[in-house]
């Protein structure tokens, strides 16, 4: 998808993302965003868990292409935003519940491209 330079804002660059595939980027024109690569494509969603608003730029995205909460595991879609598990550990026994309250209101997802070995956001 071709873009004017002067409409895409810089996020991340890729080789910055580690092992985790994932960054918090700050004080973007959408503010905090979750920034990353997921199966070869890059994603933007916002940052917080729809369970206990974990900052979901310090997880990881998983070998299914999910982006995981580092705190109760609760897994997200980054194409849609869905939640698709809920909540591990303790909270375990809650995950459908979470997932069918909270979890109904997908992350907010925003347009970017890989260009130039770096996450641009397009709006």
């Amino acid at each position: 998808m071709a873009t004017s330079q002067k409409s895409a804002t810089r996020l991340a660059a890729v080789d910055d993302l580690g092992a985790s595939q994932v960054a918090v980027v700050e004080k973007t024109p959408h503010g905090d965003l979750a920034v990353g690569i997921s199966r070869g494509k890059p994603f933007a969603v916002s940052n917080h868990c729809r369970h206990l608003r974990a900052s979901l730029g310090d997880g990881h995205v998983t070998d299914e292409g999910c982006l995981e909460c580092p705190w109760h595991a609760s897994r997200y879609n980054v194409s849609t935003g869905k939640m698709v598990r809920g909540p591990q550990t303790s909270f375990k026994p809650l995950a459908g519940i979470v997932k069918e309250t909270t979890g109904r209101l997908p992350l907010r997802t925003y347009p970017v491209e890989v260009r130039d070995g770096a996450i641009w956001l397009l709006a």
